[in-house]
């Protein structure tokens, strides 16, 4: 516990207390997730030492024809850095397989889930009120390459082509337009 505690917590923007967690971009979001791969690509981007959060971002708005805003929300890094890294580093810190500590880890998972949709509400919100993210001309597909690489410059460029491709196949499966 002591990893965790921080004598002078630096001053942080908190996420506005209105922030919709049950929204568009959420349910797009779980949409993504229930499809085969989809969550194992965006682990490895994690892996890679990127925010998902973003990569989320930039394909709900690709599939909106919308480019992605340029920056994440005031705070939302913070919030990512102080909170949802935590806790996924307690997580990963508690054993797998144990049967002492797996409700313990299943509960550490599920807060950590739960400020990842802290992240996404807050970027809801950006979408909802920030007038830069403009209609584009660009394929859906053209778009999420753009969009993640705005907002991920750090994206392996094989990760972000499987992300599309797979992507692709999502929206299809779904009969979403390309």
């Amino acid at each position: 516990m002591a990893a965790f505690y921080r004598k002078d917590p630096m001053p942080r923007q908190e996420p506005p207390d209105n922030l919709s967690l049950d929204n568009p971009l959420w349910q797009y979001v779980l949409t993504l997730w229930r499809h085969d791969g989809f969550a194992y690509q965006c682990l490895e981007a994690q892996n890679q030492g990127l925010a998902v959060t973003p990569l989320l971002v930039a394909l709900f708005c690709a599939a909106r024809r919308r480019q992605a805003p340029q920056t994440e929300p005031e705070g939302i890094h913070q919030w990512r850095t102080d909170v949802t890294a935590d806790l996924r580093a307690l997580r990963m810190n508690l054993p797998r397989g144990n049967d002492t500590t797996a409700p313990l880890r299943d509960t550490v998972k599920q807060a950590e889930l739960k400020a990842e949709q802290v992240e996404l509400a807050w970027w809801w919100q950006r979408l909802v009120d920030d007038g830069s993210v403009t209609q584009s001309g660009l394929s859906r597909t053209a778009l999420a390459r753009h969009n993640l690489g705005s907002l991920l410059p750090g994206l392996d460029p094989a990760t972000a082509a499987s992300l599309v491709e797979l992507w692709g196949e999502i929206k299809e499966a779904n009969g979403e337009p390309s």
